[in-house]
């Protein structure tokens, strides 16, 4: 029995994206007239026909929502997101619609995975989480007026709802913490550059250092993985001074923990620690960990609701404008945050 010939195939045959293929087989004129045709020759010799589920996909709703989930997926997953799959699935049964996950490899990854859920029609609302700066993903979600929140500010928030956590908030929360024992040295752990989260986190962590007069802060912009936390730190620690470190999220912290300890080094004796957004585990460390909460149940209900109303809306200026919310983060004080005496 042969396999189906799908647009998967002919992408790969072709040396093209599968977005690509489709586009050109409804003859957009977004495609190069020479692709066109060699789409449109291939699928004609392999005698490719779309199934029926495509077809209604093409034609009309999908019935699904799609989150899109940014890299690195790793072992310490995002609570936030963890929260948000588990709470929207719920919030779409109960409407007869259907949760699918994107999954992005790379950053670079993820305007391709936008592009052929608009293309392909497999979503009838998108949410995105980790904006950044000029986001491609955003601006293609505008252009092809699919329905769609972020988990993040944009540089177009008066054109789609949002939802947000205070990151400038939680970075004066952390310096602010670890201020009441000083360190010799204190060190700021975010997320790459250009995604907007980590940005205001440092922001926020800055303006608490100079606000109580105290040096600036050396700032780091790494993955938020443990292992990127654990090599980090060791550079750090290599100096013998009693640093402290402001993580933007625990996953770094416990790489933190984890180099201090190769390192001989005891947190609240040699270093102070705080970490970020309470993943579970982070009480148990030794010092339990200092962190803030991002109130993951409040905000992954949030996101489901503005979501479906957002489906429900026909026109949002109408009806005074796109939702925007704002969560505070909450400190968590234990221990890891100061000296012992």
């Amino acid at each position: 029995m042969h396999k189906p010939v799908g647009l998967k195939m002919l992408a790969e045959e072709l040396g093209v994206d599968v977005s690509t293929v489709s586009r050109a087989l409804r003859d957009d004129p977004r495609v190069k007239s020479e692709t066109r045709r060699a789409v449109q020759d291939l699928a004609q010799r392999y005698d490719y026909r779309p199934n029926a589920a495509a077809r209604a996909l093409r034609g009309g709703k999908s019935g699904r929502v799609a989150v899109l989930l940014s890299p690195p997926q790793q072992r310490f997953a995002s609570p936030i997101f963890l929260e948000l799959l588990s709470t929207l699935d719920q919030h779409l049964r109960d409407k007869g619609l259907h949760l699918a996950v994107f999954a992005a490899r790379t950053r670079d990854e993820e305007a391709s995975i936008v592009r052929q859920i608009v293309d392909e029609r497999l979503a009838d609302g998108l949410i995105l989480g980790r904006t950044r700066t000029e986001d491609e993903r955003v601006q293609l979600l505008l252009k092809a007026g699919l329905p769609f929140i972020t988990f993040g500010t944009t540089d177009w928030p008066d054109r789609h709802p949002l939802v947000e956590i205070d990151y400038a908030e939680a970075g004066r929360i952390a310096i602010g913490a670890l201020g009441e024992t000083p360190a010799e040295e204190t060190h700021v752990l975010s997320a790459p550059e250009g995604l907007n989260f980590a940005d205001n986190y440092v922001l926020g962590a800055l303006q608490k250092a100079a606000s109580r007069g105290d040096p600036t802060p050396t700032v780091w912009r790494i993955e938020m993985t443990e292992k990127a936390g654990e090599e980090t730190a060791a550079r750090i620690l290599e100096s013998g001074k009693r640093v402290a470190f402001a993580c933007i999220q625990d996953s770094i912290a416990f790489g933190v923990f984890r180099a201090a300890a190769f390192a001989g080094r005891v947190v609240g004796r040699d270093l102070t620690v705080f970490g970020g957004q309470n993943f579970p585990g982070s009480e148990h460390t030794a010092p339990p960990l200092s962190t803030f909460s991002t109130e993951d149940t409040r905000v992954a209900e949030l996101l489901s609701k503005v979501m479906i109303r957002r489906l429900d809306a026909t026109d949002p200026a109408q009806s005074g404008g796109f939702e925007r919310h704002e969560i505070k983060p909450t400190p968590l004080l234990r221990q890891s945050h100061i000296f012992q005496a």
